[in-house]
């Protein structure tokens, strides 16, 4: 399971995690939610002791209150739903929705929630797409670097449609010819295909390389998606390959893309 997001585990009014006197927490509990209102048994929400919910309302802490007196909890009243229905009955959200459900899981710290939410297709997709992007270098910077030069260049020549050149490679060797390939090595020769060789694209972004199994057309979907999260309409076509020169023979090969996002 992954680690929940950086949140103070109980919201304190004092805004501290001391220990206080046992405070009587009624059977019936009423909560607010992120402004939705929800009605429960204390039996339900301390269900799994090393939940969130049950260090809340152990009569350990004093917990935030609304103006009518119900427990306030800063976190989507409409995704709680899903979570209390897991505590009361073991329901699990439709598969739509349990992405999101995850995440609140994560938060509440209900490890059985988010165990029976791992086998998922969204969830674990998901899992297994950000561990393949963690494999390549600089991502999220030049995933970043990318929508910046868009907008730049939209600004720049004003248009609806923009168009940015990005290279996406997963190998820094360069290209070689093919007797080179399956000849046998002479000693003491310098062969640059052993060697890593860096140099930069004439392109406006650069994303790779990587160390995994997935290919060049699995990062510009992740590439796409990422960008769709953001709102960015994006059609992409290979338009060559980069013909920078290394040396001797070699040139670079680095497949080139042209990315066209649509403004309106």
């Amino acid at each position: 399971m992954e680690p929940s997001a950086s949140e103070p585990i109980i919201q304190l009014e004092d805004n501290s995690e001391a220990a206080v006197s046992h405070i009587e927490i009624p059977e019936v509990v009423e909560l607010n939610v992120g402004g939705s209102y929800f009605t429960t048994s204390l039996s339900t929400l301390r269900k799994y002791p090393n939940s969130m919910l049950a260090v809340m309302f152990s009569g350990r802490h004093n917990l935030l209150t609304d103006k009518d007196g119900r427990y306030f909890i800063d976190r989507d009243g409409r995704l709680f739903e899903f979570v209390l229905n897991f505590l009361r009955q073991g329901e699990l959200p439709p598969s739509s929705e349990s992405l999101k459900v995850y995440q609140e899981a994560q938060f509440y710290n209900i490890d059985e929630m988010c165990e029976e939410l791992e086998l998922f297709r969204p969830v674990a997709g998901e899992k297994l797409r950000k561990d393949f992007l963690t494999r390549v270098a600089n991502y999220e910077d030049n995933l970043y670097m990318l929508m910046k030069n868009a907008q730049q260049t939209a600004f720049a020549h004003p248009t609806r449609i923009c168009r940015l050149t990005v290279c996406v490679y997963k190998e820094e060797n360069p290209s070689i010819p093919h007797n080179i390939i399956n000849s046998e090595p002479v000693a003491g020769e310098w062969r640059p295909y052993k060697t890593q060789i860096t140099h930069t694209c004439d392109v406006n972004v650069s994303f790779g390389p990587w160390n995994a199994s997935m290919d060049v057309y699995d990062l510009i979907d992740c590439i796409k998606h990422d960008l769709a999260l953001k709102g960015y309409q994006v059609d992409h076509k290979c338009i060559g390959v980069c013909d920078q020169h290394i040396t001797g023979q070699y040139y670079c090969k680095r497949p080139i893309y042209e990315f066209r996002i649509k403004w309106w």
